[in-house]
């Protein structure tokens, strides 16, 4: 609970922040916003894994299949990664060969967990 609650607050303040009620915010900050509340929405989830060890050694860890619609993935990898690429200096494109189908049937939850493989290879990238 320690971690939990603290991450919740940030998510809501993201969110709202996101909303930007106001209009005070550019578009752009909106993004960061968005993608402060996207990051910390699967680190919540990693988090909520973590401290659910109890099903793993019981083996009662289940896979939800589900389908993801690529564009919404294409989205999620620019919105994430981009300013980590821009933070280092590097640029960022993200390619999706026209063959591949519009969905994918996956676990979305073990989706995201692989999602830190793009972070190894900018930071392997600046060197």
């Amino acid at each position: 609970h320690e971690l939990r609650t603290p991450l919740n607050s940030l998510l809501i303040l993201a969110e709202q922040l996101s909303a930007n009620i106001d209009g005070h915010l550019t578009v752009r900050e909106t993004d960061y916003a968005r993608t402060i509340h996207s990051a910390g929405t699967d680190l919540l989830k990693l988090i909520n894994d973590i401290l659910d060890l109890a099903k793993i050694e019981s083996g009662t860890v289940t896979v939800d299949f589900a389908f993801v619609a690529l564009a919404e993935l294409e989205d999620y990898v620019e919105r994430t990664f981009r300013p980590v690429a821009e933070s280092k200096g590097l640029g960022l494109r993200v390619e999706v060969d026209a063959r591949t189908p519009e969905t994918l049937q996956t676990d979305s939850k073990r989706l995201t967990i692989m999602s830190t493989a793009p972070r190894d290879v900018i930071d392997c990238g600046k060197t």
